[in-house]
């Protein structure tokens, strides 16, 4: 995607003046409600029957919408090396293994939105996700909130989960990424601070913390249950995904950088995967 000298300028302003409103909340909640605590599940935890069922929503297939999603997706595609990179059209058996996922977790509070795009829907499960406290929610959690509701990922993509809302948000066709995205939420149920951990975690270079924990994760998974071409997709992908993640994680501060750097992350992520397969088979 190409910008304009002028555009880019105008997008690395509001990086600065984001990063500068989520330090100065950071700091404020830590002096303020330093020790708050994630409230945990009680008597209001839901039935058995229901926390069984895991809730998956998909959106209306669009041509118009998901066509233009596809081409907004580009560049993940060649950082990837992947057409089915934020393709918008996540087959059955991808989401069978998120829910299978899931399932073997229990992480039954987990949403799945699948190409989907509902900020009310958000919004509400921002106001009610009782396991991360009120403080953080509506301050980092609603910055989240709202850049999914500004920029909605049926159009520009990105596979992510949301911590404050509990929600993962797939527009990719690539298991590795959307097992990925469960480690996410995994990881944030396992803290004993899940309100401040979310928070760090929407930081350039500190979000670089989960994305490892999540990668290492799916990698183990699938050493342990996949087949040989799972385990093969699994590095395939995720050695990529992670140089690009830290690419650009670190150069997001430096103008223009962003694009640039998460290419160059990725052709570093597929170098180290070359080694590995050469060193894997002897030479």
């Amino acid at each position: 995607m190409v910008y304009s000298a002028q555009s880019q300028q105008g997008i690395y302003r509001r990086f600065q003046m984001n990063m500068i409103f989520k330090f100065a909340i950071i700091s404020g909640v830590l002096l303020l409600c330093c020790g708050c605590v994630a409230m945990r599940d009680g008597t209001g935890s839901a039935p058995i029957e229901q926390a069984q069922k895991y809730e998956v929503r998909h959106g209306r297939p669009s041509r118009l919408v998901d066509g233009a999603g596809w081409i907004v997706g580009i560049p993940t595609k060649l950082a990837l090396w992947d057409r089915r990179a934020d393709n918008h059209n996540i087959s059955p058996e991808t989401e069978s293994q998120v829910v299978q996922y899931l399932q073997d977790e229990n992480l039954t509070d987990v949403m799945v939105r699948v190409n989907q795009y509902d900020p009310i829907g958000e919004w509400k499960r921002l106001a009610t996700n009782k396991k991360i406290g009120l403080g953080w929610r509506f301050t980092f959690g609603a910055l989240e909130t709202l850049e999914y509701t500004v920029l909605p990922g049926r159009i520009f993509g990105d596979d992510w989960y949301n911590p404050f809302t509990n929600t993962i948000n797939l527009y990719s066709d690539i298991p590795p990424i959307a097992l990925a995205e469960v480690a996410y939420a995994e990881d944030v149920r396992q803290q004993q601070h899940p309100g401040f951990y979310a928070a760090t975690q929407t930081l350039p270079v500190a979000n670089m913390w989960h994305e490892t924990a999540s990668t290492k994760k799916v990698l183990k998974r699938a050493n342990a249950d996949g087949t040989q071409a799972e385990q093969e997709e699994a590095y395939r992908i995720l050695y990529p995904a992670y140089g690009a993640n830290w690419g650009a994680s670190v150069a997001s501060f430096v103008p223009f950088g962003y694009t640039y750097a998460r290419l160059a992350g990725a052709v570093v992520g597929h170098a180290a995967n070359g080694v590995r397969k050469t060193t894997t088979n002897g030479g």
